[in-house]
Parts: C-alpha cells; structure tokens; sequence
C-alpha cells in the first residue's frame, strides 16, 4: 500500500511536472522580449531621426531664402504702396493691398468680387479659374503694372507675384532681369510672364505679339 502510495504520489508528480513543462514551452525567454524591445526602441529612434532631418532641412531651406532675399523693410514697402496707389486698378478698387513677401516677391490681394470656380484640367484634375473674360484682363493688366513698378524699386534681380482674392490664388507673375524680349518693331521689352487661372493666354512677354517677339541672346 505503501508503495502504491509512493507510486500514486511520484505519479501525481510526474504528471504535475509534466504540466508545467508543457505551460513552459509557450513562454518567451526574457532574452528575447528584451531583444525585440530594443529593435522597437531602435526603430523608433531612427524614426525620430529621419522626421528631425526633414524638419533641420526645411528650415534650412526657408531660412535660407529669406536670408538670401530678406525683406526690404517698411520704408521700402510704404514706398511700393505709394507707387501702386497711383494705378488704375488701385483707385478703382480692383487691386486693395500689396507687400513684400521677400526681397524679390509681392504679394497682391485683388477685391473679393472678382468671381472664380472651379473646372477640370485635361488631365479631370480640378483646377481654378476666372470665368469672366473682363476681369481676367483687369487682373492681367493690374499684375503687369505692378510687376514694371517692382522692375524699378528691386531692380538687378528676378521678381515674382502672386495675387490672390479671398483665399484664392488667380494670377502669378515672373520678370527674368537677365533677359529681354525684342517686340515686332525692333523695340526692347521686359520678360515678364502674367498667369491668369483659366486664362488661355499666358507665358513669356504678353505685351508683344505671339509671332513677334524674340528674345536676345543673354
């Protein structure tokens, strides 16, 4: 009896033992958990790398364009304004305010009554336009006003514009100093470029005839 005994008990404790080592088998050592954590904190880490590279390189670049083309400051701005006050589209209220973004770019904002939708590009992309062929031309003609006064007030460098109405960008505008258009009857032109949104019109030096104009060699 007594050994049955012993027998049931070893038996019991073979069993329970058994048991155990089964319920072992499904744990994860300690030196694994402690490696995955690692690769964990490790991806992480590289992670937080790459997003404080992209952060340290965008402002690199912001900082540098203002840098290399700093605000000209509010005495030059108040004289631009002053200068733009005088044009048409000023006093009639087409074109209401002005500034320097940087040294080499104006923004413009135009009345909120200058109507604009939306239509789809070649492409189905939706794009922006003024539908009115009137204003198109104002804001064609106020843009490149600016952009001959700008010419004088920044002169020796590329300039650019951007014009808005509400929270709507309709036109934008390059002048290429280093470059001159040359117009049907021999005369010099300014390469300016005027971009109305939707307008079929656009590119380099509208002032002068399509068949026309050429450029001098710079």
């Amino acid at each position: 009896m007594a050994d049955e005994g012993s027998r049931e008990a070893g038996g019991e404790d073979r069993t329970e033992g058994r048991g155990y080592d089964a319920l072992s088998m499904n744990e994860v050592p300690a030196a694994v958990t402690e490696e995955q954590n690692e690769s964990g904190r490790r991806a992480g880490g590289v992670a937080l790398l790459v997003v404080a590279v992209l952060v340290v390189v965008s402002l690199a670049v912001l900082g540098g364009r203002f840098l290399l083309n700093p605000h000209p400051g509010q005495e030059a701005e108040d004289r631009l304004r002053t200068r733009l006050s005088e044009l048409p589209a000023w006093q009639s209220g087409v074109l209401l305010k002005a500034g320097y973004k940087t040294g080499n770019e104006v923004w413009l904002e135009f009345a909120p009554n200058i109507q604009t939708t939306t239509s789809q590009d070649e492409r189905g992309e939706p794009t922006l336009i003024v539908p009115s062929g009137e204003q198109r031309a104002q804001v064609r003609a106020a843009t490149q006003a600016v952009m001959e006064i700008l010419v004088t007030e920044r002169p020796g460098r590329d300039l650019y514009i951007e014009g808005s109405t509400g929270e709507n960008t309709i036109v934008t505008a390059e002048y290429r100093h280093k470059s001159t258009l040359v117009g049907p009857g021999g005369e010099d032109g300014m390469d300016i470029a005027v971009r109305v949104a939707g307008d079929p019109k656009g590119g380099i030096g509208e002032g002068y005839d399509e068949t026309a104009k050429t450029r001098k060699p710079e």
